[in-house]
Order: structure tokens, then sequence, then C-alpha cells
């Protein structure tokens, strides 16, 4: 059996979406001969190296640089395809994003599988907000074409999974949740270079994602002298401007450290060793609406370190009172309270860290992970 799998993103990269990727690419190769992959070409070769052989990525170059997005994407839809359509071996295609999906769901050769993570009318309107309502109508007529026409669903997330049924209306036998995970991590030393005390946030910078909120919270926690806070960036250091911007009008520039697109080693062992790691998502549809299972959690989890969350329904999927510590979204002055609490009580806060770790031992690694996905192969085939 031959596996084809298509992402309109850049892999390999350090974002959490080529982490997932990584991973259900590994799962895809222990039970297909052969696994062939469409994207946009990464800046990161180190998650290529962990590939199986029978793995072969395709990378699409745009030759043309000043072709906006939507031109972009059917460039990339043509693609896959064309691809798909001149290897003739049946098989199973796998695709996250509706571009992908159109260039697989009428390929008689094949049965698919749309890897819901996000909505582009729900993502993209973030990224272009002078974008028309009757563009977004097109793009959900698009999301529902692949939906439908799709042999099977997988998202992560059960809010996901809500909104897929209620607003597509889409049986839900057709979706299997299947959540992210993390990798079991070794104890690494501290780095040398980093402050004695610190709270870390990982991850992009995009608006829903709450950075803003986190450095905000600072203002009240201007009797922790030595308190500082590392920002670990997946992302390029012109997608900070906008926060350093921020930091200068907060006066905290003493305090916050960045750090851009580290190798995971690096970054697992500034999680280890930080006080607490802040996920502090945003309301909105990106995260209350559409859902997610955000990977900055699950990794948390993982490295035992204490965590404070925004209370979201996306949240409380992966933890319970006892193995985090929970703020209103969006609150600077509650977030502050629990990173004080973390900070005044480490023998509470390092036990809830421990009963997170074994709900990550039983529930969230990446071998359950691509467990559940193998088995929704199985079922296909």
């Amino acid at each position: 059996m031959k596996s084809y799998y298509a992402s309109f993103d850049a892999f390999p990269t350090s974002k959490g979406a080529s982490t997932h990727i990584c991973h259900s690419l590994q799962a895809l190769s222990g039970i297909a001969d052969k696994v062939d992959v469409y994207c946009l070409q990464g800046n990161n070769s180190a998650i290529d190296t962990r590939l199986a052989e029978n793995v072969k990525i395709y990378p699409f170059f745009y030759e043309n640089e000043a072709q906006n997005y939507l031109e972009r994407a059917r460039l990339f839809s043509e693609k896959v395809y064309y691809c798909t359509a001149l290897s003739h071996e049946k098989g199973i295609g796998q695709f996250r994003d509706i571009w992908s999906g159109l260039g697989m769901i009428k390929q008689t050769h094949l049965k698919t599988v749309f890897e819901v993570n996000a909505l582009t009318s729900v993502e993209l309107p973030v990224r272009f907000p002078l974008l028309t309502p009757s563009l977004i109508a097109e793009i959900q007529n698009i999301e529902l074409a692949c939906l439908e026409a799709c042999d099977h669903i997988v998202t992560p997330s059960a809010v996901t999974k809500k909104y897929l049924t209620q607003k597509f209306s889409i049986d839900r036998e057709k979706i299997s949740v299947i959540p992210n995970g993390a990798e079991t991590i070794s104890k690494k030393d501290k780095p040398i270079d980093l402050p004695a005390e610190y709270i870390v946030y990982f991850g992009a910078l995009q608006p829903w994602q709450g950075l803003d909120v986190l450095l905000k919270s600072f203002r009240y926690l201007k009797d922790y002298e030595s308190l500082n806070l590392v920002i670990c960036s997946s992302v390029k250091e012109k997608a900070a401007r906008p926060y350093h911007k921020l930091i200068e009008h907060l006066g905290i520039q003493d305090q916050v450290i960045f750090m851009y697109e580290l190798e995971k080693d690096d970054l697992y062992a500034i999680i280890q060793h930080a006080k607490a790691s802040v996920a502090p998502l945003k309301f909105g549809d990106r995260n209350v609406v559409q859902g997610c299972c955000p990977i900055k959690i699950l990794e948390s989890m993982a490295c035992k370190t204490p965590i404070i969350a925004a209370e979201l329904p996306v949240t409380k999927e992966l933890l319970a009172e006892g193995e985090a510590y929970f703020f209103w979204p969006e609150d600077e002055q509650d977030l502050s309270r629990c990173i004080r609490f973390v900070l005044d009580n480490p023998g509470p806060a390092n036990e809830k860290a421990e009963n997170a770790f074994h709900r990550f031992q039983q529930q969230f690694t990446w071998d359950h992970h691509n467990e559940h996905l193998q088995k929704v192969y199985h079922n296909l085939m």
C-alpha cells in the first residue's frame, strides 16, 4: 500500500505543525510501502533526518515571490493533483488543508483522510483582516466539499469535532479524535546562559497565542525583581517586532529574553528548568469555536514543568485541576496570580507537574497518536 501526504505548509521547520507532520509520517511509514510527501520547502533539516527511508519529500518552490496567497494555493493544489494522478498505485491520501484536499479528493485510486487541525475559513481572516464575506463563504464551500468527499476525518480536539458536526453537518462516526503528542524527554542540564529564575513561553507568535497577555502580567509582578521571561519563538525574529514594542512600553526590557527557532534538545533543556511554562491562549474563534490541541502543553507535561494555562475547553481536554494552574483567558492580573502562586509554592507546583507527566505517559505520547492513526488506515484498507 502506498501513502500520499500533502500539506500547504513548510516542512520541516521548528513549528509545532512540523512536529506533528513528522510523527504522522513516522506512523505512515510503518504501515505503507512508500510515503510520498508534498509540501512547501522547509528550512530546518533536523526533523528530516528522523524519517524512514521509504518516506520521500517533494518540496514545492514558488518561482514568483510576488504571487499572493490564493495564487500560491491554486498552484499547490495543481501540483498535488498532477503528482498523485501520475502515480496509479492505489493507496490512501492524507491532507492537512483544503488546498491539498482539492488535489486528492477526485483521484479514484485513492481513499482519502482529511486531517483537520485548522480550517482556512477560521484562520485566514486573522492573517488577512480585509477578506470579504463572499470569499470566506467560498472557502467554506471548499471545506464542505473536502469534508464530504473524503473517506475519513481525523482531528486532535473534541472541540474541533463538535464544530465540524454542527457547522458542516458531518456524521460524528466519520470523525476520529486523535490528540497530538510529545516525546519522552530525558533530563537535561540547565543552559549556562539562562537566569536563575524564569518562566517560559514557547511556540509561534500569532495573536491568538496570547503572548501579549503574558507580557502585560509582568506589571503585577514587579516585586519579583529576579524573575525573567524566556520566549522561545518557533518563527523568525521579524515576527517578534510588535512584541518588542510592547516590551519597551511596559518597561520590562531587562526581564525578557528572546530565542528563535531552537533545536528540540535546546528547547527542552530550557523548558525543564523553568519555574513554569505558560500557555496564555486567548478567546476567539480559532481557540474556542474551531478548537486546537497545543503541542506546547503536551511538551511541557513531558518535561515535568509546572503548567499555567488559559482556562478553555481545549486546555481542559488535556489537563485537570490537579495537573495545572488555570487562569481566566486574557486576564493578565489573574495570570500574574497563578505565576505568583507557582513561585511562592514550589512543592504543590511540582506535584501538579508530576501528575501531568503521568497523564502524558498514559495518553499523550506520540506512540499513542501513531497507533490511533494507523488504526484509521487499517480500517480504510
